[in-house]
């Protein structure tokens, strides 16, 4: 008798395990995305588009991971992160010592640095030595915010809630520079900004980005593995042409 009853309660515990399982991997994990930073996350006519968009998209599916996007400006991502709003952020998240403090991060799938921007006919500033006494425009919360921050030597630095609004001031000369990321940088002044603004100068440094989830999570590790499994199938460097053209100088996990 008591082993019939050992063997029922073995196999009731094996169910629930297998439940739960299954839950797991039915769960659809909401992922934040930016709703304007092109061209890695953006939405658009309602789509969501970008280079971010797709390169997760091909990610989820090696990890058989299910999904929502949840597109928000880049402010609320964080919070959003850590308020369980979201299970996940893909969207141009640098990894730096104060954001790993408080979140896990994926390996690293993008390789980019923040850059300078002036007027087109403006030819006082050239590099970052040229900014004291300067007006320098950057979104409010970014890394390019922190860094123009700690430069010490502008007059003012401005953070304005969307990278376009600090574009238009600089095209409006409100400003005299813009730091932020080289990529969307220069989408900026291949579009909208041509003729208008011109990058200055060399990178300002070297950043990374990765997916980001909160400490405790059960995700990161099977993301790992499928950014590995992208990057090997050439899925990563196809949308990477896509996306800016040519190849990347570096795969991920180089």
């Amino acid at each position: 008798m008591k082993r019939t009853i050992r063997r029922g309660v073995g196999i009731g515990m094996l169910a629930a395990a297998l439940t739960l399982s299954a839950c797991g991997r039915d769960q659809t994990v909401k992922v934040g995305i930016e709703n304007n930073f092109r061209p890695f996350t953006y939405t658009e006519n309602g789509e969501n588009k970008g280079f971010e968009v797709e390169l997760w998209d091909a990610i989820a599916k090696k990890a058989g991971m299910k999904y929502e996007l949840v597109p928000m400006g880049q402010g609320e991502l964080s919070q959003a992160l850590q308020s369980g709003k979201v299970d996940l952020v893909v969207a141009g998240m640098t990894v730096n010592k104060a954001r790993k403090d408080n979140l896990a991060f994926s390996d690293p799938y993008f390789q980019t640095g923040l850059v300078m921007l002036t007027a087109q006919d403006n030819t006082d500033i050239g590099g970052k030595d040229d900014l004291k006494g300067k007006t320098v425009a950057t979104k409010l919360g970014s890394t390019a915010y922190t860094y123009a921050g700690g430069l010490g030597t502008p007059k003012e630095v401005v953070g304005y809630p969307d990278i376009d609004e600090a574009y238009a001031a600089l095209a409006s000369k409100r400003v005299d520079c813009v730091i932020f990321d080289e990529r969307n940088a220069r989408e900026y002044v291949q579009g909208r900004g041509q003729d208008k603004v011109k990058i200055v100068g060399e990178p300002l440094n070297k950043e990374s980005y990765a997916i980001a989830a909160p400490k405790k999570n059960k995700h990161i590790g099977p993301i790992n593995g499928a950014i590995e499994q992208v990057v090997k199938n050439g899925t990563y460097e196809t949308l990477y042409a896509k996306w800016f053209g040519g190849k990347p100088n570096k795969l991920p996990g180089q």
